[in-house]
């Protein structure tokens, strides 16, 4: 079997193996879906099945932006598009099918990336593919797991089929309707034509008006119940580190305004590296290029807009061929650790934090929350030097 495939053979083969602990070893499998988040599950895709609910509920006439019966006292806090998923027909009782269908789509989009080499790039994407961040997208039937698979292929065909690549800025257009950050990879179009990135933005600022107008209050109302949790377990993102300082009472200005002035220093640091970076971009292929900034983009977005759950760290998959092929290995260690901080977060608040002070764990969340900067640095300075290199050309005046 070509390499390009056997991560995929093998995550098909591990998904095989948790259907069977789930059915006949349900607390072996119980005892795997604490460890990301604390919280045992006895039956999967508990993502997939709230968003199944809420379609229903939408199409009953619920107003499923505020707590009903019908969402069990709950609420529905994703883009108003998803709820049309109810006009298709599809309710509860296909949680298990749609469960499944995000499940292999994930574990096929690993194929369309660029080649592993054998040995140690293969068993460092094998690790990482599966990883507990993986994992976790999966179990959870999470969106992103098949969002991850639409961005992989949408990548594909840029690099594969330039003929089709409408199709693939398109694929990002109803990414980004269906769960706001994939707007970002809308930072490739950069590599087109002036007139193709024009009518690119034309249509942009064309679908956002549609938005606003047919569905603008669903995506307010969205917005202001994004869910935000407490930064010391499974998430990352820009708040973290700054929120769980100042429940710690080591911070004692607004960790909201403490962030973004973080942010703001990673963004100048950022435009500093920014020329190593662009030496690096120059010496990938394309393939590996386009992979590497798209989900250097995607991730970096997603931990300067908001809390994210852990398994919206999958994006990171996406960079591992070109980081693999430009040698950084320090970052590559970095991420595969980020990846899989689950295990150790868990092993120390369950068999250390209990019979010691919160010491062990708190160093160690502040480890994880001060290599994600670090890793949110890189990307900044990566993704400055992919737009200082596109940005002069659409812009240059012909003679």
């Amino acid at each position: 079997m070509a390499y390009r495939y056997r991560i995929s053979a093998i995550g098909l083969a591990a998904l095989a193996v948790f259907a069977a602990l789930h059915a006949l070893a349900l607390r072996f499998y119980e005892f795997f879906t604490r460890v990301q988040d604390g919280v045992a599950k006895a039956h999967p895709f508990v993502d997939t099945l709230a968003v199944l609910q809420a379609g229903g509920c939408w199409r009953a006439g619920v107003d499923v932006y505020h707590p009903s019966a019908c969402l069990d006292g709950g609420v529905f806090n994703y883009s108003p598009v998803l709820l049309r998923i109810g006009l298709l027909g599809l309710g509860p009782h296909d949680t298990l099918a749609v469960g499944l269908l995000l499940c292999l789509a994930f574990l096929a989009a690993l194929a369309l990336l660029p080649a592993p080499a054998r040995g140690g790039e293969f068993r460092l994407r094998l690790a990482a593919s599966l990883s507990p961040a993986s994992y976790y997208a999966l179990e959870q039937g999470n969106l992103d797991a098949g969002l991850f698979a639409a961005v992989a292929l949408a990548v594909w065909l840029l690099w594969r089929v330039p003929k089709l690549r409408l199709a693939a800025y398109g694929i990002f257009a109803l990414g980004a309707a269906a769960k706001f950050y994939p707007v970002s990879c809308f930072v490739l179009a950069l590599r087109e034509k002036r007139r193709v990135v024009l009518a690119l933005a034309g249509a942009g600022l064309a679908g956002l008006a549609f938005v606003a107008w047919r569905y603008g209050h669903g995506v307010a109302a969205a917005l202001a119940i994004i869910p935000s949790g407490t930064p010391f377990r499974a998430s990352f993102g820009r708040i973290d580190l700054p929120r769980g300082l100042a429940m710690l009472h080591l911070l004692h200005f607004p960790p909201g305004a403490v962030s973004w002035a973080m942010a703001a220093g990673m963004l100048g640091g950022g435009w500093t590296l920014r020329k190593g970076w662009a030496r690096a971009l120059a010496a990938l292929d394309e393939g590996r290029r386009l992979y590497l900034v798209t989900g250097a983009v995607v991730t970096l977005f997603c931990f300067l807009a908001a809390q994210n759950i852990e398994y919206r760290a999958v994006y990171l998959l996406l960079t591992l061929p070109g980081l693999w092929l430009l040698g950084r290995r320090r970052l590559l260690a970095t991420i595969l650790l980020l990846l899989w901080e689950a295990v150790p977060r868990a092993l120390i608040s369950g068999l250390v934090q209990p019979y010691l002070p919160a010491g062990p764990a708190v160093w160690f969340w502040l480890l994880r929350e001060g290599l994600w900067w670090w890793v949110a640095l890189e990307f900044t300075a990566l993704s400055f030097a992919f737009v200082a290199r596109q940005a002069p050309r659409l812009f240059r005046v012909k003679n």
